[in-house]
C-alpha cells in the first residue's frame, strides 16, 4: 500500500497515529479542530488540509484497550472548511479502509511495541488526535496491525 500511496500523488507517504477513545468504525470523518502532532517539531498549528494529504496512511490506535486495531488511507484531497453553526470549522477526510482487526483481543497492544525510532507513541496520545509518525515506526506499526488483520475490515 505504501508504494502505490506515494508515487500516486508525487510525495512520499507519511504515516499518522490517529487516535481514538475505544476501536471505532473506519470510515470518512469530520474533523472539527486541528490537533496535530509532531514528535520531532511539537504541536502543528493550522488546519487540516495544511496536514493530511492524499495517500498519507492513518494507524488507528484505541487508547481504552492501549491498542492499535486498523489502518486506513487518506483518500483524496481535505476538504474544507465547511462551516457548521454548532460545531464551528469542520474539515472532510474521505479514508479508505486498508485493514481492520475484528477482536480486541487480537488487537496490537501497545505496551508491547518496539519503535524503530526509539520514540513511543504514548507519550503524545492522550493529548493529540493525530501524531506524525517518525521514519520507519509507521511501516513498523502498520505490519504490527497487518499481521494480526484481515484485509478490507475481514
Amino acid at each position: 500500500m505504501s508504494q502505490e500511496a506515494g508515487p500516486a500523488n508525487g510525495h512520499e507517504t507519511r504515516y499518522w497515529l490517529r487516535v481514538y477513545g475505544y476501536p471505532a468504525p473506519i470510515g470518512d470523518e469530520l474533523i472539527t479542530y486541528g490537533d496535530f502532532y509532531d514528535p520531532m517539531a511539537g504541536p502543528l498549528p493550522g488546519e487540516p488540509s495544511q496536514h493530511l494529504r492524499n495517500g498519507d496512511v492513518l494507524i488507528y490506535y484505541a487508547d481504552g484497550p492501549a491498542s492499535l486495531f486498523g489502518i486506513g488511507a487518506v483518500d483524496g484531497a481535505v476538504e474544507g472548511p465547511i462551516v457548521d453553526g454548532q460545531e464551528g470549522e469542520r474539515w472532510r477526510v474521505k479514508i479508505k479502509l486498508e485493514s481492520a482487526i475484528p477482536s480486541v483481543k487480537k488487537m496490537a497492544h501497545a505496551r508491547g511495541l518496539t519503535p524503530p525510532s526509539g520514540w513511543h507513541f504514548l507519550r503524545a496520545v492522550r493529548d493529540y488526535t493525530f501524531i506524525l509518525l517518525p521514519d520507519g515506526d509507521g511501516p513498523y506499526l502498520m505490519e504490527q496491525v497487518k499481521s494480526r488483520a484481515g484485509t478490507r475490515g475481514e
